[in-house]
């Protein structure tokens, strides 16, 4: 997962399915920060939803750029992708990702 000015990249280490990849019910993003404490691990504050407006899969099927609304500097945004399988029809091993975004890039737009 490696972020873009408007979303992320995901990349897979096989192909994935293009219709299940194209289709933006596959994927659910949440964005959230942590309230300092003293303590390590707060709790979450700040939980937004965050809506996938567009999913372009690679020619090779190995990677897709999401764009995404609202996209938070200084929070972690949480991808589930429950939807996607494998171009031969597998589960993704790991069907999480997290990224906790300090800066929003300046290029490589959607």
């Amino acid at each position: 997962m490696k972020a873009q000015p408007d979303g992320f990249k995901l990349t897979f280490t096989e192909p994935v399915n293009p219709e299940a990849a194209a289709n933006l019910d596959s994927y659910k993003m949440e964005s959230y920060t942590y309230r300092l404490e003293s303590r390590y691990g707060g709790p979450e504050d700040d939980k937004k939803e965050v809506k996938i407006t567009h999913a372009q899969v690679s020619k090779d099927g190995m990677s897709v750029r999401i764009k995404i609304d609202p996209i938070r500097a200084g929070y972690v945004h949480e991808l589930h992708m429950e939807g996607l399988t494998s171009k031969k029809g597998d589960s993704l091993l790991h069907d999480e990702a997290y990224y906790t975004l300090v800066n929003i890039p300046t290029d490589a737009h959607l």
